[in-house]
């Protein structure tokens, strides 16, 4: 009779295991360190000059996953005490005017990699997700891939203000010197790689853009809808001077292509652009751009095909500038 009334040997050892598993997940979940994870993070981000705010965190497989993460570029330094408004998940009192219009991604998740060491951060966002992986011991190689973002999610419209829709995919792989696992800063200057670009279905629905009207200041002016289409672009780089292989656009409205150089910096949003580029406007579309027509009648004729307008793109990533063709 005891026998058949004792506990079979497999269900304690299933009994046991079960247990310490979900007290091992409750003592995660209890102990975390939540706090200390925010505050270097949007410290971290602060002293690049971008502000963080995060809804929530949570432990996830390996590492963390931040929920609700909004990013955004002041307009001026932060101070100390915004900084650590935000490190303690409050806002500070502050807004747009002081924050910036800021993109949002529903989730990030972080963890730390092994094979090379570093960093491994997995983000959804505007229908779409971003995957970057970042690390090395001799140099530091930044990885990212940009699949299926959508044009007009999120607050990317806010952001830009241009209202637009479409996908956005994105290939970067680049490497640089030194080693962020030793303390040392990359130069992205020296970087060496490639950065593929690809659009699918871009339009412009609306919106402001600065426009500059024969090499004078930048006007703003109401965008019309606009049929960009498919963006293909393939740059390689070699020691920070990138040069474009490939850079199309062709939607029914027009068709362009390019050439030319980025030169990056030692932020990458400080790269330097230098690309001369080719447009051909259809009847139609120039009939529907109002104001702009004028901007695009003072690009002159291309030399090797009449039928295209030549302009070049400068300044730098963060604010590119689009002229004439000198």
């Amino acid at each position: 009779m005891a026998s058949e009334t004792k506990t079979a040997r497999w269900k304690l050892i299933a009994g046991y295991t079960a247990f310490s598993v979900v007290a091992f997940i409750l003592c995660l979940m209890l102990t975390f360190p939540y706090d200390a994870v925010r505050t270097r993070i949007v410290t971290e981000a602060a002293a690049q000059g971008l502000a963080v705010r995060i809804g929530s965190l949570r432990p996830g497989l390996f590492g963390v996953t931040a929920t609700n993460v909004r990013v955004s570029k002041p307009p001026t330094p932060l101070g100390a005490d915004s900084v650590a408004a935000l490190a303690r998940g409050e806002a500070g009192g502050l807004g747009p005017a002081e924050l910036g219009e800021a993109v949002t991604f529903d989730s990030v998740a972080l963890r730390p990699a092994l094979f090379p060491p570093g960093l491994v951060v997995n983000a959804k966002a505007m229908g779409g997700t971003v995957h970057v992986a970042v690390g090395g011991l001799s140099a530091t190689s930044l990885d990212v891939d940009v699949s299926g973002l959508q044009a007009g999610g999120g607050n990317l419209p806010a952001y830009t203000g241009v209202d637009m829709e479409g996908l956005l995919n994105a290939k970067v792989s680049l490497t640089a010197p030194g080693a962020l696992v030793r303390g040392q800063a990359a130069d992205w200057s020296q970087a060496t790689g490639t950065v593929a670009l690809d659009t699918q279905g871009l339009t412009i629905k609306g919106g402001t853009a600065a426009i500059p009207m024969g090499g004078g200041p930048a006007m703003p002016m109401t965008l019309p809808r606009m049929l960009l289409g498919d963006l293909k672009g393939d740059f390689q780089f070699d020691k920070g001077m990138g040069t474009v292989r490939t850079l199309d656009l062709k939607s029914e409205d027009l068709e362009g292509t390019g050439s030319g150089t980025v030169k990056l910096g030692k932020r990458l949003e400080y790269s330097e652009l230098g690309l001369d580029v080719r447009l051909k406007f259809e009847q139609a579309f120039q009939q529907r751009l109002g104001p702009l027509a004028i901007a695009v009648n003072m690009l002159p004729q291309d030399r090797d095909n009449p039928g295209y307008r030549g302009g070049r793109l400068t300044g730098m990533v963060s604010s590119p500038r689009f002229g004439p063709k000198r």
